[in-house]
């Protein structure tokens, strides 16, 4: 009992000790905190987006205050938000808001999609991608909102199925684009467009296959790429828009208004 009674002992001085060399050492070697990354944080908008490129807001604020620039700025934030982190931090810099927003490549509705059969499995894009559930399109939009969910602004929301953006809100972020399993979704440059034309649709298909499966779908016909100066083309059976050129917005709407499925969509941006 007595070896037992100084065992205990010996192990309790050797753990006083350290608990105070360790309360020692953390107050010696503890690395203090810039305060400008507390007034960083207070002028961002706090929604841990990661539109930025970093993980988080405050990743974000320690970043831009170590290596004082701004890297690709505060999406959110826009260019308000970053001329505060410019005066905070004393550095010269220019971010301009809002330049790329995000499109959807599928504008069929309920009634417009064909649904052969009952899905009764998760509530999720991604579920019903991996068992070809929900609709018979393989490459249409499946409705459940996973793009919805990690959108950090709001700014996507669904009407009677199809994914609707609110140019407002969107901030260009990129995760609705990560999280869909079919790849409908594309960033574009905003520029000063007062429309924006989308092709809303992926199918790839031949003509027949695509009419089986969606009443709306491009059956690469061809028509809207041969009105003048037209900035449509087909790939893989589809009409596509090269949004990289100087955009002819009276070809843009009479490719539109020639398609004969209607899958050309003329959104107010």
């Amino acid at each position: 009992m007595g070896a037992i009674k100084i065992a205990v002992i010996v192990l309790g001085l050797m753990g006083f000790v350290f608990s105070l060399l360790l309360a020692f050492l953390s107050k010696r070697l503890k690395v203090k905190d810039d305060p400008r990354v507390a007034k960083v944080l207070s002028v961002l908008p706090g929604l841990n987006c990661g539109a930025c490129g970093f993980s988080g807001c405050r990743p974000f604020a320690e970043a831009v205050t170590k290596e004082c620039k701004l890297f690709s700025g505060c999406l959110p934030g826009g260019t308000e938000v970053n001329d505060k982190i410019v005066q905070i931090l004393g550095i010269t810099g220019c971010i301009s808001g809002n330049q790329q927003i995000v499109i959807c490549h599928c504008g069929a509705i309920s009634g417009e999609k064909k649904v052969t059969s009952s899905y009764y499995g998760p509530q999720t894009c991604k579920a019903a991608h991996i068992t070809a559930g929900a609709i018979d399109c393989a490459y249409g939009c499946l409705g459940f909102g996973d793009c919805i969910e990690v959108c950090p602004t709001g700014a996507l929301s669904l009407d009677n199925t199809r994914i609707r953006v609110n140019f407002d809100k969107c901030i260009g972020c990129g995760k609705c684009i990560q999280v869909c399993p079919r790849n409908l979704f594309e960033l574009i440059s905003r520029k000063n467009m007062d429309f924006i034309y989308v092709v809303s649709c992926s199918n790839k298909e031949k003509a027949v296959n695509v009419k089986r499966v969606c009443s709306r779908g491009c059956i690469g016909c061809g028509i809207c790429t041969k009105v003048e100066n037209s900035p449509y083309y087909l790939k893989n059976n589809l009409s596509t828009i090269d949004y990289n050129k100087n955009l002819d917005n009276t070809a843009l709407e009479e490719g539109k208004n020639k398609c004969p499925t209607k899958c050309i969509l003329e959104i107010n941006a």
